[in-house]
């Protein structure tokens, strides 16, 4: 059976009830900012507090100005940082997926060389990690599913693999989300699902936008059985995505 998860966007007393109610897990956000838990690190026992009893499967580690395959140390410095501290929030937390970005910007890197530079910073930094921590690396702005796709099977370690967002691959790519799909198929270890109008990344709930959620659903059953769907929507939308989930046979409860 697959793992559902609401991705609670730091709303975690409403995400709670959610979880309670439609027998979810759920995915953290509140601390993909490092200065929100530095000011606040009271933050962690608060909010595991609340979601005693709900599993905590996984949260979003930081994301801004980063790149792993950036040319210059500094900013492959700094990505490291941001990474670890997101690898340690993950231990505190108890979770054991992380989802990240890769910072690529089509255009302003020669992809096989960002790929080397990727699968170098890949292997050192997961030399010391555990074997149970799965890192997904998320689409964002590329157009195309090769640069990831070659980035994690150069890495080819099973600790390393792809969080299709499907409303970035909608509004942001050249590409379908359903060849995204069909091109990563079992590459695809974690899915953030929402929707929008093919010109920006609304959020929006199943039902709305121009996204086609059915045929994705049933794409990803057949080529990523494994994969964890993450609820991604406004939070004002989260209740009647889960419902269209059931309605639609992809969630039992």
């Amino acid at each position: 059976m697959k793992e559902i998860v609401l991705c609670d966007n730091g709303e975690y007393l409403r995400v709670a009830d959610l979880c309670e109610k439609y027998r979810v897990n759920v995915n953290m956000d509140a601390f993909y900012d490092p200065e929100f838990y530095s000011k606040h690190p009271e933050e962690i026992e608060k909010q595991l507090k609340r979601y005693e009893g709900i599993r905590v499967c996984s949260m979003h580690g930081p994301f801004a100005d980063l790149c792993f395959g950036s040319y210059d140390r500094l900013i492959k410095e700094a990505t490291r940082n941001r990474f670890e501290y997101a690898y340690d929030i993950s231990q505190k937390l108890g979770c054991k997926h992380i989802i990240l970005h890769h910072g690529y910007v089509p255009g302003t890197s020669y992809p096989p060389n960002w790929i080397k530079r990727g699968k170098i910073f890949w292997n050192e930094f997961l030399e010391n990690k555990s074997e149970d921590t799965v890192f997904h690396i998320e689409n964002l702005l590329e157009h195309t599913p090769e640069i990831i796709s070659e980035l994690v099977s150069t890495v080819n370690d099973v600790r390393l693999d792809i969080c299709l967002d499907v409303g970035h691959a909608h509004c942001n790519s050249k590409t379908s989300a359903l060849d995204w799909i069909v091109k990563l198929n079992k590459q695809i270890g974690f899915v953030h699902m929402h929707n929008n109008h093919g010109h920006k990344d609304e959020h929006l709930g199943f039902e709305k936008g121009t996204l086609d959620i059915f045929e994705i659903c049933n794409a990803l059953e057949e080529y990523a059985p494994n994969s964890i769907w993450g609820i991604e929507t406004d939070i004002n939308d989260m209740e009647s995505s889960i419902i269209w989930l059931k309605n639609n046979n992809f969630l039992y409860f």
